[in-house]
């Protein structure tokens, strides 16, 4: 790895492992046909790989202390463009950019991650696959079924179904974080919304989820709409009255 310091202010953890690194790229079953986005690529590790796909690699960087050694190590590439800029800024332009289909694959710094679902969710057109290294308890939340529901995994279900991939040792990165991560795998759902039920589906997540350990009912009447017959409604739905909104899965 060139030797360059990781700075703790941008989340740099560079992943090391080379196994883990084909896994990634494995999980995100890239054609040659594809245009992939990689979110901060660091020293450029997992970008080799992405670039050996023979896909176009499109990647977003924000450390400028890298231009030279991103530039450097893949000027053989034709397959390769660098962009540094910061990607929460940048995103809803990089997409619109004649990127009707794209995938996403990286290994995002962890203060990044909630910013970057929220931008998946806002904006559109929307990845076709995401595969992302995140923190192990985000990937948990989102992707493993015997952890109780959250308002993430409902907004992440809206659009994606999810795949918990694979847990990686925080030892398999440079500096190592304090804590585990994962890899998980999104993948967009063939389906469309209308504004007005996104809306409403926002109103009720966002009232449902208030008080998470409370039965969803109660949370209904005092943070949506009082005056809905609720009872007669979760009947209908085969739902238990005392249901918590943690203990519902997205269908229901």
């Amino acid at each position: 790895m060139p030797n360059i310091k990781a700075k703790k202010s941008l989340g740099q953890n560079f992943l090391i492992n080379q196994q883990i690194l084909g896994t990634i790229v494995k999980a995100a079953d890239i054609k040659t046909t594809d245009t992939v986005f990689e979110i901060g690529p660091g020293t450029g590790n997992l970008t080799e790989k992405l670039l050996n796909t023979q896909a176009k690699v499109i990647a977003i960087e924000k450390d400028l202390r890298l231009k030279t050694i991103l530039n450097d190590r893949f000027k053989q590439y034709h397959n390769f463009d660098l962009i540094f800029d910061d990607i929460r800024n940048f995103y809803p332009d990089l997409i619109k950019q004649k990127h009707s289909t794209f995938k996403i694959v990286a290994n995002i710094p962890y203060y990044l991650s909630s910013f970057l679902f929220r931008l998946f969710f806002d904006f559109s057109p929307k990845p076709q696959v995401v595969v992302l290294m995140v923190q192990k308890e985000l990937a948990e939340r989102i992707a493993k079924t015997e952890v109780l529901n959250n308002k993430l995994r409902m907004y992440i279900s809206l659009y994606f179904d999810s795949q918990y991939i694979k847990t990686v040792k925080r030892t398999n990165f440079q500096p190592q974080p304090k804590v585990d991560s994962a890899i998980i795998k999104l993948t967009l759902k063939d389906i469309k919304y209308s504004k007005a039920f996104l809306t409403k589906f926002e109103s009720i997540i966002n009232a449902g989820f208030q008080q998470p350990r409370k039965m969803l009912i109660s949370n209904l009447k005092h943070y949506y709409q009082k005056t809905l017959d609720y009872e007669n409604i979760f009947k209908k739905l085969n739902v238990n009255l005392k249901s918590r909104p943690e203990q519902l899965d997205f269908e229901t």
